[in-house]
């Protein structure tokens, strides 16, 4: 993914360390904080060696963060969306910690495969706080 190996273990500490803090925190409001690592490292990241795969990365995570930032602002909104929040949390803190692992590990760095899956689980997080999405996860037609 990167050709400069010290950017590579640069996100693999930082995106560690952000999921440790997310596993070890309660409220929603920091676990989020704590995951804004991943676009925000992200970015700078972009700033020392353009990548199309880490920029798809940044919008991803981003939007992730927005959706779920949304839906806990909306006043009674957020808390009406058919969604467990505990458990969504739980996925975002497990995915964010398969996309550590795989900058973590260097052998994994050229699966396009493995990024494509991580961003997947990532895009259906943001999709089930949406209206829509809360529905179809209700619904049954996708699970966290």
């Amino acid at each position: 993914m990167l050709k400069n190996e010290e950017l590579r273990q640069r996100l693999a500490r930082e995106y560690r360390y952000a999921v440790t803090k997310m596993q070890e925190t309660q409220p929603p409001t920091k676990k989020l904080f704590y995951f804004s690592v991943f676009f925000g490292e992200a970015q700078r990241v972009l700033n020392w060696e353009w990548n199309r795969d880490l920029a798809l990365i940044h919008l991803v995570t981003q939007h992730v963060h927005t959706q779920i930032n949304t839906m806990m602002q909306v006043p009674g909104l957020g808390q009406t969306l058919p969604i467990d929040w505990t458990t969504l949390f739980d996925n975002l803190t497990q995915v964010a910690s398969g996309l550590a692992t795989y900058f973590e590990e260097a052998e994994n760095e050229d699966s396009k495969e493995e990024l494509h899956r991580i961003l997947g689980y990532f895009a259906e997080i943001a999709y089930a706080v949406s209206g829509n999405g809360s529905y179809l996860h209700e619904k049954g037609s996708f699970k966290l």
